[in-house]
């Protein structure tokens, strides 16, 4: 068995522990992520909610509920977003990669929400592109 990852916020008040297996990794060019992060796109990875737990500082965490029915969750003292998730992934937490110390299971395999990449940062890798509403369309 593989032991933990462990993954934190900036000022470090909240910790999490992650079980592996991920279920996924992809880069998330959606608006709201971009806004989120104030970067060009976020890398998520999916786990089963039983895979997550805070093991320090969650009452520090909080939460926001965003225009397309999905929930942000960061540090109130430093701002770190740690976890996103919603009614369209039911029993999955989605953890921002870039959060998580250590080795993950899988590299990113897909950029979500490609046609919406910013133009000052463009996709040059060659994953596979998805878009439309929601995000996971194919793109010619």
């Amino acid at each position: 068995m593989t032991a933990p990852l462990t993954a934190a916020c900036l000022c470090g008040r909240i910790k999490l522990e992650l079980t592996l297996p991920s279920r996924w990794v992809a880069h998330c060019h959606c608006n709201n992520c971009r806004r989120a992060h104030g970067a060009a796109f976020v890398t998520w990875a999916g786990f089963d909610e039983k895979q997550v737990r805070c093991v320090a500082g969650e009452s520090e965490l909080v939460h926001f509920d965003t225009d397309v029915q999905s929930r942000r969750s960061f540090c109130n003292r430093c701002g770190s977003t740690l976890l996103f998730g919603g009614e369209r992934w039911p029993g999955e937490v989605h953890v921002a990669v870039g959060n998580i110390e250590g080795q993950l299971d899988r590299e990113p395999a897909v950029h979500a929400y490609a046609d919406r990449a910013v133009s000052w940062c463009p996709i040059l890798d060659d994953l596979p592109k998805r878009g439309g509403e929601s995000g996971t369309e194919p793109l010619t």
